[in-house]
């Protein structure tokens, strides 16, 4: 294992279980040296996670992972060595989160209408306790006795083979653009979001691309129009060949590559810290990120 991680949540991302103090903690039983905050749409805990790292002797990049839409497409881009003190980064996931309203209704409504399955709105709400309702809700019907027979939900049901973390894999593989199930949701362009991270001073890298980019050549290639820094070769979202394409990719357009765990916690369980699907040493990656920084 390598002793550096680009990509990670705390409880600032709605997603995220632990406190920037409690990552650094956990960094540090890794032995993990360097790492990057990667907070959804949102910079709050970067200082915090800074200051308890220099503590500890670990590295911490400030960074975040901003939503946008390339197209239709949703598409991650991670913002690393941003000045934390750029307005546009302030508030950004408040403003998006009120652009979205109604977004999870729809979503409900679309689960229900194709599988017949009961939802409680309301209590699926209450009980993500300002987090992500998507992974309540989707742990629930996974595992209610009365929809194990659902053909669609046979791959994400324990034991299935992408039952791991089964919210975040159904979403990507049932809920994309062209499916039934996909809901239109707001998020800021690619290309606008590429220029603002630039603008404050700092690295665009697209996060985990897994299925959007591979062997999409028109899709890529007005990425790197819009100025792209490096690829987010090494994910956990990836097979084994989606690291090799990436890192080639990555390569030949003479782009930086980036290796990140995505590591929330308890909603994405099996993902470690540091682990990301690089078998190699990747000391080239990160001195060549640090050098670009």
């Amino acid at each position: 294992m390598n002793d550096f991680d680009l990509h990670m949540h705390s409880s600032y991302s709605k997603d995220g279980q632990f406190t920037p103090k409690e990552l650094v903690e956990m960094l540090k039983e890794a032995k993990i040296k360097t790492a990057a905050l990667c907070d959804h749409d949102t910079v709050e805990g970067v200082l915090e996670m800074i200051e308890e790292g220099k503590k500890e002797g670990i590295r911490i990049i400030p960074a975040l992972e901003c939503s946008t839409l390339l197209g239709e497409y949703e598409v991650h881009v991670l913002g690393y060595g941003i000045d934390l003190k750029d307005p546009y980064f302030h508030g950004l996931a408040q403003r998006i989160d009120r652009e979205n309203e109604g977004t999870f209704h729809q979503r409900v409504e679309k689960l229900r209408a194709k599988y017949h399955v009961e939802i409680d709105e309301e209590k699926v709400i209450q009980e993500a306790h300002g987090k992500n309702p998507w992974f309540n809700m989707m742990d629930s019907l996974f595992s209610d006795p009365r929809y194990q027979d659902i053909p669609d939900f046979q791959d994400y049901i324990a034991g299935g083979k992408r039952c791991d973390p089964a919210p975040v894999n159904f979403f990507y593989d049932l809920c994309g653009p062209g499916t039934d199930l996909h809901v239109s949701a707001y998020s800021p362009d690619f290309k606008e979001t590429v220029q603002h991270i630039h603008d404050a001073g700092g690295l665009a890298v697209i996060a985990h691309p897994f299925r959007t980019f591979y062997q999409e050549e028109e899709r890529f290639q007005y990425a790197l129009d819009c100025g792209i820094d490096g690829i987010e070769a090494y994910s956990n979202y990836h097979e084994p060949f989606h690291n090799q394409y990436y890192e080639k990719l990555a390569k030949e357009n003479h782009l930086l590559i980036t290796c990140g765990s995505d590591f929330h916690g308890e909603k994405k369980p099996s993902i470690r810290m540091g682990e990301y699907g690089l078998k190699k040493d990747g000391s080239e990656f990160l001195e060549a990120f640090l050098k670009a920084l």
